[in-house]
């Protein structure tokens, strides 16, 4: 399997002792360059039918996400007039200070929860998700760090798991990115960056917890809980709520 931060979330289970089911719900960084093993394994093992891309559309202009027969690809830009939709790599390493790194992946946390495009976008993957009754739904951004990161925990979130799982998981991409950022910040070294814009761009490519805590706090401050947040401002009901849990738990 060549695709980077790649994570199926079935297995995760709720306070209740459900569930998340295989083959339903996965994680990834973006679909780039597959191998044909890798585009098979996608849909006979995973049973992929729906891929949702929240790149910025220079993103996928860059590198288009490669096409797999049977799967519907969606675009959603989440980031689409957010003050920061300057997040490129080069945006990060140009900033050359890691504390003004920190404080722009915590406005870019904030905007995925408050902003009216994430805010749209997020609810436009909801639907796709629990409309998907046949196979799994992967979403993914560049990295699947931060818009893929928020997008999985909201979903696990509404499906009442527990935080220790959700950040364990958010987590995670530490670990799957070591190789793919080492590469990155080879490249940004050999483009002549120095060694404080190359500091700045290794703290944009890894996730910390205070991000997604950031987010979630956010949420919690303007709209009570994840659930008035999915109906407020999502667009997101109870009825649809309890139907995205048939779905995706066992």
């Amino acid at each position: 399997m060549n695709i980077t931060n790649f994570r199926d979330l079935g297995g995760i289970r709720t306070i209740h002792g459900r569930r998340v089911r295989p083959y339903k719900f996965i994680r990834s960084g973006q679909l780039v360059g597959l191998d044909e093993d890798t585009k098979r394994d996608l849909v006979d093992r995973y049973r992929v039918t729906q891929v949702v891309d929240f790149r910025r559309p220079f993103e996928r202009q860059e590198s288009p996400d490669d096409r797999i027969d049977g799967v519907t690809f969606t675009n959603i830009d989440l980031l689409e007039q957010s003050g920061t939709n300057g997040a490129s790599l080069d945006d990060f390493a140009s900033l050359g200070l890691a504390d003004q790194v920190n404080g722009h992946m915590l406005n870019i946390y904030h905007d995925l929860v408050m902003s009216p495009a994430a805010q749209q976008g997020y609810g436009k993957f909801l639907r796709i998700v629990v409309g998907n009754t046949q196979g799994a739904t992967l979403f993914h951004c560049f990295a699947g760090k931060d818009r893929t990161g928020f997008a999985a925990a909201l979903v696990l979130w509404l499906l009442e798991v527990d935080d220790d799982q959700i950040f364990a998981d958010y987590l995670k991409t530490n670990q799957e990115r070591v190789a793919a950022n080492n590469q990155l910040l080879d490249q940004f070294r050999a483009k002549g960056f120095d060694q404080d814009s190359l500091d700045a761009l290794e703290i944009a490519l890894c996730v910390k917890k205070e991000y997604l805590a950031h987010a979630q706090q956010a949420m919690i401050d303007a709209y009570g809980d994840v659930f008035a947040y999915a109906r407020q401002a999502l667009g997101f009901g109870p009825d649809q709520v309890e139907t995205l849990r048939s779905n995706l738990l066992e």
